[in-house]
């Protein structure tokens, strides 16, 4: 194995330390994620720039929304046992990241990109969940209209489906079209939902269902899977899903 082999346990374990800094220095918490930022970014860098022709600054956003939205999630939510679960979360995700994209352009291994797209699957989920739920939950700290934390999503929104394009060989005007598409109707479902009385994890987390969905769909348009009989059970699974959880959930 090569040596820079060890980014893959350096980098999660400087992004752990830097959000244990935070918690014993509630002040630091910008500075943390600022630093944490650059870590991403300069790991990433090492493995990607000189092993692909792609623009090497696409692959940072997956590791840098996953690590900036679980962490702004963990500033708004009590409980030290859930924090240290998402820090932990927040090191074995970038951990999993580096070594599938290390081992997919060092040693060509196209196994991993079929890794790298379910990383990214389940882990945009979990950043489109913590992201949202941030943003709902944020008024109740801090007196900021909706309709500014409404421009940020979105802004975070073309992100979240930006990081998707790195498994585009050809960017044409269509992939670009159904990026603008998808976050239209995301930010457009993340502004009605706004108006139910609901606990922001319970708003978060539909949002995120949304985004999957939009995710999926995306995908199954590239690959000419785009059929009706495939739409259905997606839509039918999130649509029992959004019952229950409506029905269940406690309104404020």
């Amino acid at each position: 194995m090569k040596k820079n082999s060890l980014y893959l346990i350096i980098a999660p374990f400087l992004l752990w330390l830097l959000n244990e800094l935070y918690i014993f220095k509630p002040s630091l918490f910008f500075v943390s994620l600022s630093f944490g930022l650059l870590v991403i970014a300069f790991f990433v860098r090492l493995i990607v720039k000189n092993n692909s022709k792609r623009f090497w600054p696409l692959f940072i956003l997956t590791p840098a929304l996953f690590y900036l939205s679980l962490s702004f999630y963990s500033a708004i939510i009590t409980g030290q046992f859930w924090i240290q679960l998402i820090f932990i979360f927040n090191a074995l995700f970038v951990y999993s990241y580096l070594k599938n994209i290390y081992y997919h352009f060092s040693f060509g291994a196209p196994e991993r990109e079929i890794k790298l797209r379910r990383l990214l699957l389940s882990g945009s989920f979990l950043t489109a969940f913590a992201l949202a739920a941030t943003l709902y939950g944020l008024p109740i700290f801090l007196n900021w209209s909706f309709f500014y934390l409404l421009l940020i999503f979105i802004v975070f929104s073309i992100a979240l489906f930006s990081q998707f394009l790195i498994f585009h060989k050809d960017l044409d005007k269509t992939s670009f079209m159904f990026l603008g598409i998808d976050t239209v109707v995301l930010g457009e479902f993340a502004a009605v939902i706004f108006l139910l009385p609901l606990n922001y994890n319970i708003l978060g987390l539909l949002v995120a269902i949304v985004y999957y969905l939009l995710i999926l769909f995306n995908n199954w348009r590239i690959e000419d899977r785009l059929v009706f009989k495939h739409l259905r059970w997606p839509i039918a699974i999130a649509g029992f899903i959004f019952i229950i959880i409506l029905l269940s959930a406690r309104w404020l």
